[in-house]
């Protein structure tokens, strides 16, 4: 391994001689986005993480091994050399195997057993990248750089870590020199006008990005960037040139005339905008992209009918992401109470939607929750039962079908929902209590108390769902004639809400009509009617407890004003 030859020659295939597989990894024009995204695929470039061809794990992968016969001679004695060398390979072992401190220590080992050795200060720099170490990485690819000052990727590697120490003008002053050696190194021009347009040295950049084109052809990000640059110069017949250069280049792509008629949209041009949308229309009818952008073209031109057209078919159409979409709709919901217009529109994509997505849950959700702002509970009960059919797995869904189920009275469906969805989510309180009352109003008494019992032990902080669950089991327990259960129940209602008008007046109820406790029954329902004293339910309460305890005046009294509060 250590005798390999021709390591220089073996890493050019890192060199792109074929112009189609090349890749760049640059900005895309600094233009406001359209909805129709022509310029959304553009890949982004972030100047400190960017490390393109030469970047940090390309320089990793050829064999330092490889390169130790272009160390500087020493004179190393012969044993010397072989600890020098089992000491490097146990280390680039180590390495490899992600044991950057122990391969540290080693390679440090090699350093003063051989101080001139270029690759171990190579090395050495890049187990400090990975320690995030830059000062240090920088020191030592310098000292490479020393001792081998003929190794570019010793430079490549210094060129790469002053970019990660946002240090752009030493990089280009290292990439200009890798250039010297390296004249048809598209990488190396790349960064450089990555670079000069970074510091915003527009000119310098534009030269190297020609030169790319010079080299390898039109491509599109290097033209898009220099279309950014001559927007930023004011030069907008330029930056035109640049996206007509990348039509003709590609004349069926949809994508660079969409980018060309939003261009000219920005600038106020809708004269030529409309040209290049009627081409585009010709070249691909179908597009939903170029639909959408059209919408918006209508729509800026304030021409609404037909950019609501075209946004109906950019909807029908799965060219648009569902999620643009989605987006999209809510900004027409948010606003759909301005007009009856609004609401039809709002209405009809969401009918597209719909059916252009017939298993995607979140078209019907959205369509359910707008049906309940109309009024229209049963329509979007029907939406969010198909929702729950497809599928089963979101709580938030039962739940809210639960609360339509509610409001509309249908205790059938009610405990047929709760009932399926506790199968799913056995740990959900509310799913108890909608189970619980729904089991009550059809009068299953024992599955009520079967639901309710496991229901109150799971509830931890609603104290109120806790209260309602013991109210409902005991009027149940009294039902059953299980009466210490029910006066248990009602004491625990008490404890959570000690003021509870209803269990408060049916407790006081339930003592007096068995003739227990009387005087406790007494203060629950006077408590009962101070906080509600025009209630004729509580009134009569209050004197059936007293007349039980004979205090037939006072019940007198007390019954004559439940009579003329209506009862």
């Amino acid at each position: 391994a250590v005798h390999s030859q021709q390591w220089a020659v073996n890493n050019e295939r890192r060199t792109m001689n074929n112009k189609q597989n090349i890749k760049y990894n640059t900005p895309a024009p600094a233009r406001s986005q359209s909805k129709s995204g022509f310029r959304v695929n553009i890949r982004r470039h972030t100047y400190r993480n960017c490390f393109l061809v030469i970047g940090i794990f390309g320089l990793f992968i050829f064999s330092s091994c490889n390169m130790l016969l272009h160390s500087k001679k020493s004179n190393l004695t012969s044993r010397e050399d072989y600890d020098f060398t089992y000491t490097f390979l146990e280390a680039e072992r180590l390495k490899m195997l992600g044991n950057f401190d122990e391969a540290t220590f080693l390679f440090e080992k090699c350093k003063k057993l051989n101080n001139e050795s270029a690759i171990v200060n190579y090395e050495l720099a890049t187990l400090y990248i990975q320690k995030k170490d830059y000062s240090k990485a920088i020191d030592f690819a310098k000292t490479a750089i020393k001792l081998n000052p003929q190794n570019s990727w010793y430079k490549a590697l210094l060129a790469v870590l002053y970019k990660q120490t946002n240090e752009p003008k030493k990089a280009i002053l290292v990439y200009k020199e890798l250039l010297k050696t390296n004249p048809n190194r598209v990488d190396f021009l790349y960064e450089l006008a990555n670079l000069y347009n970074y510091i915003k040295k527009y000119d310098d950049a534009l030269k190297y990005y020609e030169a790319i084109e010079n080299n390898f052809g039109v491509n599109e990000t290097v033209s898009l960037e220099k279309e950014r640059i001559y927007l930023v110069k004011g030069n907008k017949n330029k930056a035109y040139n640049e996206i007509q250069k990348l039509i003709e280049s590609n004349p069926g792509e949809v994508r660079y005339y969409g980018m060309l008629a939003e261009s000219y949209v920005s600038d106020g041009d809708f004269e030529k905008a409309s040209e290049v949308y009627q081409q585009m229309l010709k070249i691909d009818p179908n597009n939903g992209l170029v639909h959408l952008s059209l919408s918006d073209f209508y729509r800026l031109n304030k021409e609404y009918e037909k950019s609501f057209n075209e946004l109906k078919i950019a909807f029908a159409s799965t060219d648009v992401e569902i999620a643009l979409k989605i987006k999209m709709l809510i900004t027409f919901l948010n606003f759909s109470n301005e007009s009856s217009e609004l609401k039809e529109q709002s209405t009809q994509l969401l009918i597209i939607l719909i059916e252009t997505y017939p298993d995607n849950n979140e078209p019907r959700t959205l369509y359910a929750d707008f049906l309940l702002k109309e009024n229209k509970t049963e329509e979007a009960r029907e939406q969010l039962r198909i929702v729950v059919k497809n599928q089963k797995s979101k709580y938030i869904i039962w739940e809210q079908l639960l609360y339509i189920e509610s409001t509309l009275n249908d205790y059938e469906a009610i405990y047929n929902e709760s009932s399926e969805a506790l199968e799913y989510f056995p740990n959900q309180p509310e799913l108890y209590y909608f189970n619980g009352l729904s089991a009550y109003q059809l009068k299953k008494y024992d599955k009520v108390e079967e639901t309710l019992k496991q229901g109150v032990e799971i509830v931890t902080d609603n104290l109120p769902l806790k209260a309602n669950m013991y109210s409902i089991l005991a009027d149940v327990y009294n039902k059953l004639g299980k009466i210490k259960e029910s006066d248990e129940a009602m004491e625990q209602v008490l404890k959570i809400d000690k003021s509870n008008k209803i269990i408060l007046n049916n407790y006081s109820y339930y003592l007096s009509l068995r003739g227990d406790s009387l005087d406790k029954a007494e203060r629950m329902s006077m408590l009962c009617v101070e906080l509600e004293p025009n209630n004729y339910t509580y009134l009569d309460t209050y004197a059936w407890v007293l007349y039980k305890e004979n205090k037939l005046q006072k019940a007198l009294e007390i019954i004559e004003k439940a009579y003329n509060y209506g009862g």
